[in-house]
């Protein structure tokens, strides 16, 4: 028959007493501690956790990260209003065609999935890619539709991406000629995108 811990801990000196719950309660205290921990992580992760009002994809290699974070920044400043839960944000995906290196492909498939559910605002992909996509039917959306940009294309035939080298505002990122920013057609961003072309023709 199992005995009470009162009775068991009653002749013990508090030094004992610990001693004695340690040793065979240590198991219990130190998962108890560990689910705690893990608890306030995940609630603060959750309270910490800002909701995107544009998301911008680069598929690549090479992205310069402290640029993408300048940009990050300057576009939450400039298209969020004034509300401290909401941010702009800016993913980077490994990808390079000539590569069989599963990171690489896995990059490509993410891209995929996230342009089927609509989770892709802007897009800026290499040129081949971008022609591969474009090729597909109503893949992406005319970028002349969007107010502003105007200013920028002189051009009254639709056209579907923009070498970012023609967008000053991207220059932090150093991502040379050879890549191309579209909008998939399945956004559900409009307002944000209006807002960002608006801004890249000042």
């Amino acid at each position: 028959m199992k005995q009470n811990i009162k009775v068991i801990l009653a002749p013990m000196s508090p030094k004992e007493r610990m001693a004695y719950i340690w040793e065979y309660y240590k198991f219990h205290i130190i998962g108890t501690i560990v689910a705690i921990v893990l608890l306030i992580s995940f609630i603060s992760s959750i309270g910490g956790k800002k909701e995107v009002v544009l998301n911008m994809t680069i598929i690549g290699q090479g992205v310069n990260t402290e640029g993408v974070v300048q940009i990050q920044e300057h576009l939450t400043n400039e298209l969020v209003n004034d509300k401290a839960d909401e941010e702009v944000y800016i993913e980077t995906l490994t990808y390079d065609k000539s590569s069989q290196d599963p990171v690489s492909q896995a990059g490509l498939q993410k891209m995929t999935a996230q342009i089927s559910t609509g989770a892709i605002d802007l897009l800026i992909v290499d040129k081949e890619l971008f022609e591969e996509i474009s090729s597909q039917q109503s893949s992406l959306l005319a970028i002349n539709d969007f107010k502003g940009i105007d200013k920028v294309l002189t051009s009254k035939e639709e056209i579907y991406g923009i070498s970012t080298s023609d967008i000053n505002l991207l220059e932090p990122l150093k991502l040379g000629e050879n890549k191309v920013l579209c909008v998939p057609s399945n956004t559900k961003n409009l307002k944000k995108i209006n807002e960002f072309f608006t801004l890249i023709s000042e």
